[in-house]
């Protein structure tokens, strides 16, 4: 990555805005360090550690990170042998290990605890030991306690009394009546070490005593008395032995805190990583990021992108941008006005790209799509070098120079203002050129320009697409949006015209610039205002499918809702109905016989009705005998009976079949009237050929009255099981069918066809 690439995106200042969100001084080095990571896996894997973090805020708040003290320094004086830490750095190590424990009990208390999270709590080592030692030894004022040994409690035993004894003593001597003359005031002080009290210049003349001292007037003299001496020495030898005790001390606490340096570095590492990874997900918050999808699928599609410090400048009146860079496509061209927000959308696609390649997570919405490019090139600003006695021109291409040669492929070129600076036609080859030699070797190409001759590669190339700024023609200003797939154009007279520039410069500028360069400006204002007007209509058509896609969830909740209580409605009503059909049943029980004497009585009205002669039945059948089946209509002659079953074999034809005693009759073979009726049944019906009746498209009564019809020839000629065709429908003529058969004492029994709906089964006594 060249340096200048972090500076035109602004990715340096990123790194100084990250940094306000890091807790403890460990982290800093880190987020200074931080560049684009080398493998898709090492990218997810750094997303993955943020949104674990994220988590534990978004649950459980902040990371309990703040106030954890630097203790760096310690770790190296402590890596040292013989090294002994003073109490300032005993505290801080103590004070480091109890936040992190405590830091690790929040951690094991938090919701929804990620891989990242139970991987640092896990490694994190507990030194509960070291700490509780470090703060019985040493108070929080950085003083070692009394009871750190039995030594420095007697040695500072001994001073306290040795103290009282010099502080009796010199109160002795000031009270004496020829001390208070030489008295310049009644306290006693401390002057190198030693315990003294303020006397006036001519003190000798009175009292025999050492000078230690003298204010800044030198009109006060602090005067050890020569009766202090001894004592003020013996006190100084305790207090020497105190601190011989406390060094003693310390050296041990050192000690002690020195077999545990490893454990210590761990924690000092996972903090530091933790304080890392807490900073990103701070600023992800505060940034409303989102966690791009890094792949090798060369596809780039950003929603709603925001440029961070557009968004620190601008707060609310930040315009997001879509970005889309299909996969087939390898150069975008950006053109439009000056200040229309080119370079503004070159810096965000650049910045975005970069932070998505360090593993950030970026400020857009939904899932943005960002292709893993080996590298990142930026070419942006003025490249003048005065001291290199280089031009505008000559130090942009020398730029370009600079980064076509490190190039290898799999890089996203930005260019901004490309060929500038230069006679436009040349500029326009020389660009296109260089596009060409950056695609060829497999690098994507994002550049800004005025130049219309790119803008027309844009549009012929199939893998260029064009990308203008959108630019409100009436208002004459930028709207900060990209427009794909047209061309922008400078608008340059109109700005000024805008900024009234006299008429006539204005005039005169139009007919400079040339037909052809007019109506090219004027075509691309067309496709402009005509591409405005899609986008409007399809963003009305996407709302409108939005609003019909929300009715419809609507319905289908009420109608779900709808369906639940006709469901609850027909669970009640089915359970009184099988109650129902329980008082039914027992009523049926009862009347059974009377039904069946009944439906026997019909049929033998039927038969009175339709047979003007018939076969009487003749006694018992028995094998030999000839008889008639009912349900056939047809005549034949018994050859097997089965008494158990009540089941006769027939001989009909050169057919046989077993058929119930119940269906057949016993009859007399006439031979002797072949032109009469023979003994035969006459009936004034014709048979029933087809079991099924199709009454689909009648009308209610009419259909009723065919179907009593077909029911009667039916019952007449012994048939048992019909089917009646109604079809669905609304299912008036069906109910309408099926309650008038129930209502009938011939019918058995009623049911629903299981492969069609709309036939019933009816089966006949």
């Amino acid at each position: 990555m060249i340096n200048k690439t972090l500076l035109y995106l602004d990715f340096i200042k990123l790194l100084d805005l990250l940094k306000q969100y890091i807790s403890t001084p460990f982290s800093s080095q880190l987020i200074d360090t931080l560049r684009p990571l080398q493998t898709v896996e090492e990218i997810t894997e750094r997303q993955d550690r943020i949104e674990a973090t994220i988590e534990i805020i978004k649950w459980d708040g902040k990371i309990p990170l703040a106030g954890i003290p630097d203790i760096r320094d310690v770790v190296k004086r402590i890596s040292i042998e013989d090294a002994i830490l003073d109490t300032h750095e005993c505290i801080s190590a103590g004070h480091f290990l109890k936040i992190c424990d405590e830091i690790v009990a929040f951690l094991k208390k938090a919701h929804n605890k990620k891989s990242f999270i139970v991987d640092t709590i896990g490694k994190m080592k507990p030194l509960q030991q070291v700490y509780i030692k470090i703060f019985k030894t040493i108070n929080h004022e950085s003083f070692i306690e009394d009871s750190a040994s039995y030594e420095l409690s007697k040695i500072r035993a001994d001073l306290f009394i040795q103290k009282e004894r010099i502080r009796k003593q010199l109160e002795k001597i000031m009270e004496r009546n020829e001390v208070q003359s030489i008295l310049q005031d009644s306290y006693i002080s401390l002057r190198n070490g030693r315990y003294v009290i303020p006397l006036k210049p001519n003190f000798n003349q009175i009292l025999q005593g050492i000078v230690h001292d003298y204010s800044h007037s030198l009109k006060t003299s602090f005067v050890e008395p020569i009766e202090c001496v001894e004592l003020n020495n013996t006190l100084n030898i305790l207090k020497n032995e105190e601190s011989e005790e406390e060094k003693k001390i310390l050296k041990d606490l050192t000690t002690f805190i020195r077999k545990h340096v490893g454990e210590i570095k761990i924690n000092l590492e996972k903090i530091t990583e933790l304080d890392f990874y807490h900073a990103l997900a701070l600023f992800s918050i505060a940034f409303n990021c989102v966690k791009p999808d890094v792949n090798m699928q060369n596809t780039m599609e950003i929603k709603k992108a925001i440029n961070p410090f557009i968004l620190l400048t601008r707060k609310n009146r930040t315009i997001p941008i879509d970005i889309f860079f299909e996969k087939e496509k390898q150069v975008m061209i950006i053109s439009g006005p000056n200040a229309g927000g080119k370079t503004a959308a070159l810096k965000t696609i650049g910045l975005l790209s970069l932070m998505a390649q360090c593993g950030l997570f970026i400020p857009a919405s939904e899932k943005p799509a960002i292709p893993y490019f080996s590298n990142v090139f930026a070419i942006i600003g003025d490249e003048q070098d005065i001291s290199m006695e280089l031009s505008s021109f000559s130090a942009h291409i020398q730029a370009i120079k600079d980064v076509f040669e490190v190039s290898r492929g799999g890089e996203l070129i930005l260019v901004d203002e490309i060929g500038s600076n230069t006679d436009p036609q040349e500029a326009g080859a020389l660009s296109m050129a260089i596009i060409d030699g950056f695609i060829e070797k497999g690098c994507k190409v994002i550049v800004t320009t005025h130049l219309n001759l790119l803008k027309a590669y844009g549009h012929i190339k199939p893998f260029a697409i064009n990308v203008a700024t959108a630019f409100d023609s009436n208002a004459i200003k930028p709207m900060y949006k990209l427009l794909y797939g047209i061309a922008g154009y400078s608008n340059a007279i109109n700005i000024a015209k805008n900024m009234n520039l006299p008429p006539g410069i204005i005039e005169k500028s139009y007919e400079y610039i040339g037909k052809h360069e007019y109506l090219l400006n004027d075509l691309i204002t067309s496709l402009e205002s005509g591409k405005r007007k899609i986008d409007e209509e399809l963003k009305e058509t996407v709302r409108l499918k939005e609003e019909l896609r929300k009715r419809l969830s609507i319905l289908k909740e009420k109608k779900n809702e709808y369906i639940k209580k006709l469901e609850e409605k027909f669970n009640a009503r089915l359970i009184a109905f099988e109650k129902e059909l329980k008082e039914i049943e027992k009523e049926l029980a009862r009347k059974e016989r009377l039904s069946i004497k009944k439906s026997k009585e019909r049929i033998v009205a039927l038969r009175k009705k339709f047979i003007k002669s018939a076969i009487p039945s003749i006694g018992e059948i028995s094998v030999g005998d000839y008889v008639r089946v009912r349900t056939l209509g047809t005549k034949g002659y018994v050859v097997d009976i089965d008494k158990e079953t009540d089941m006769y074999e027939v001989v009909i034809g050169n057919v046989r079949t077993k058929i119930n005693r119940e269906f057949i009759d016993k009859v007399e073979l006439d031979i002797k009237q072949p032109g009469g009726n023979g003994g035969r049944v006459k009936v004034d019906l014709e048979p029933v050929e087809d079991l099924q009746i199709n009454l689909m498209g009648m009308r209610v009564g009419e259909a009723l009255k065919e179907l009593d019809r077909f029911i009667d020839r039916a019952v007449v000629q012994g048939i048992s099981k019909v089917r009646v065709l109604h079809g669905i429908g609304t299912g008036k003529l069906m109910s309408a069918i099926r309650n008038h058969l129930s209502g009938t004492g011939y019918v058995k029994n009623l049911k629903q066809d299981e492969r069609n709906t709309g036939i019933t089964i009816v089966e006949l006594l």
